[in-house]
Protein backbone atom coordinates (compact mmCIF):
# COMPACT_ATOMS: atom_id res chain seq x y z
CA UNK A 1 0.00 0.00 0.00
CA UNK A 2 1.10 3.43 -0.47
CA UNK A 3 1.47 6.16 2.18
CA UNK A 4 -1.98 7.67 1.55
CA UNK A 5 -3.92 4.39 1.52
CA UNK A 6 -2.36 3.33 4.31
CA UNK A 7 -3.17 6.39 6.62
CA UNK A 8 -6.58 5.81 5.05
CA UNK A 9 -7.19 2.41 5.55
CA UNK A 10 -5.92 2.73 9.82
CA UNK A 11 -8.07 6.02 9.66
CA UNK A 12 -11.26 3.98 8.54
CA UNK A 13 -10.29 0.98 10.60
CA UNK A 14 -10.12 3.64 13.74
CA UNK A 15 -13.80 5.12 12.66
CA UNK A 16 -15.59 1.11 12.65
CA UNK A 17 -13.82 0.42 15.71
CA UNK A 18 -15.01 3.22 17.47
CA UNK A 19 -18.59 3.14 16.23
CA UNK A 20 -19.11 -0.52 17.22
CA UNK A 21 -18.05 0.34 20.74
CA UNK A 22 -20.76 3.76 20.62
CA UNK A 23 -23.24 1.55 19.27
CA UNK A 24 -22.32 -1.38 21.99
CA UNK A 25 -22.14 1.14 24.99
CA UNK A 26 -25.72 3.13 23.54
CA UNK A 27 -27.53 -1.02 23.67
CA UNK A 28 -25.93 -1.62 27.03
CA UNK A 29 -27.07 1.79 28.40
CA UNK A 30 -30.73 1.21 27.09
CA UNK A 31 -30.83 -2.25 28.35
CA UNK A 32 -30.43 -0.94 31.77
CA UNK A 33 -32.71 1.98 31.91
CA UNK A 34 -35.68 -0.17 33.59
CA UNK A 35 -33.40 -1.48 36.55
CA UNK A 36 -32.73 2.23 36.62
CA UNK A 37 -36.39 3.99 36.64
CA UNK A 38 -36.74 1.11 38.88
CA UNK A 39 -34.44 2.28 41.81
CA UNK A 40 -35.19 6.06 41.13
CA UNK A 41 -38.98 5.22 41.82
CA UNK A 42 -38.21 2.93 44.64
CA UNK A 43 -39.34 -0.24 43.61
CA UNK A 44 -38.55 -3.17 45.83
CA UNK A 45 -38.06 -5.48 42.87
CA UNK A 46 -35.69 -2.92 41.38
CA UNK A 47 -33.03 -6.16 40.92
CA UNK A 48 -34.45 -8.26 39.65
CA UNK A 49 -36.27 -5.90 36.97
CA UNK A 50 -32.40 -5.15 36.27
CA UNK A 51 -32.04 -8.73 35.80
CA UNK A 52 -34.76 -9.01 33.10
CA UNK A 53 -33.75 -6.08 31.68
CA UNK A 54 -30.17 -7.38 31.04
CA UNK A 55 -31.31 -11.10 29.94
CA UNK A 56 -33.57 -8.75 27.35
CA UNK A 57 -30.20 -8.37 25.59
CA UNK A 58 -30.66 -12.32 24.24
CA UNK A 59 -34.39 -12.09 23.96
CA UNK A 60 -36.02 -8.48 23.25
CA UNK A 61 -39.64 -9.48 24.38
CA UNK A 62 -37.85 -9.92 28.20
CA UNK A 63 -36.81 -5.88 27.91
CA UNK A 64 -39.95 -4.74 27.36
CA UNK A 65 -41.73 -6.17 30.08
CA UNK A 66 -38.91 -5.16 32.18
CA UNK A 67 -39.80 -1.45 31.01
CA UNK A 68 -43.42 -1.97 32.07
CA UNK A 69 -42.40 -3.19 35.29
CA UNK A 70 -40.37 -0.53 35.92
CA UNK A 71 -43.41 1.48 35.99
CA UNK A 72 -45.67 -0.28 37.45
CA UNK A 73 -46.64 0.33 41.18
CA UNK A 74 -45.80 -2.68 43.34
CA UNK A 75 -48.45 -4.43 45.39
CA UNK A 76 -48.16 -6.03 48.47
CA UNK A 77 -50.23 -8.67 50.57
CA UNK A 78 -50.37 -7.37 54.27
CA UNK A 79 -49.70 -10.91 56.42
CA UNK A 80 -50.30 -10.66 60.19
CA UNK A 81 -48.01 -12.74 62.25
CA UNK A 82 -49.62 -13.38 65.62
CA UNK A 83 -47.23 -14.77 68.60
CA UNK A 84 -44.27 -15.66 65.50
CA UNK A 85 -46.57 -17.85 63.67
CA UNK A 86 -48.77 -16.51 60.54
CA UNK A 87 -52.48 -16.39 61.70
CA UNK A 88 -54.04 -18.26 58.54
CA UNK A 89 -51.63 -21.07 58.93
CA UNK A 90 -53.22 -24.07 60.99
CA UNK A 91 -51.87 -24.37 64.67
CA UNK A 92 -50.58 -28.09 65.35
CA UNK A 93 -53.79 -28.73 67.50
CA UNK A 94 -55.76 -28.05 65.33
CA UNK A 95 -54.67 -30.81 63.23
CA UNK A 96 -57.51 -33.89 63.01
CA UNK A 97 -56.10 -36.82 64.64
CA UNK A 98 -58.89 -39.11 64.32
CA UNK A 99 -61.91 -39.76 62.36
CA UNK A 100 -64.34 -39.25 64.66
CA UNK A 101 -63.87 -35.73 64.29
CA UNK A 102 -64.14 -35.69 60.55
CA UNK A 103 -68.26 -35.57 58.63
CA UNK A 104 -69.56 -37.39 56.00
CA UNK A 105 -70.84 -35.15 53.40
CA UNK A 106 -74.02 -37.04 53.66
CA UNK A 107 -74.19 -36.31 57.22
CA UNK A 108 -73.93 -32.16 56.07
CA UNK A 109 -77.01 -30.82 55.29
CA UNK A 110 -78.60 -27.64 55.32
CA UNK A 111 -81.99 -26.23 57.02
CA UNK A 112 -84.12 -27.57 53.63
CA UNK A 113 -82.54 -30.73 54.24
CA UNK A 114 -80.60 -30.60 51.17
CA UNK A 115 -76.54 -31.93 50.68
Amino acid sequence: MEGGSTTLFLVSLGLIVTCVIVITLFIIFVHTMPGKIAEKRGNPQAKAIEITSLLGLLVFPLWMAALVWSYLKPFTVSVAVVEGELSNAPKTNDIIESTDDVLNVSEVTNEQGEV
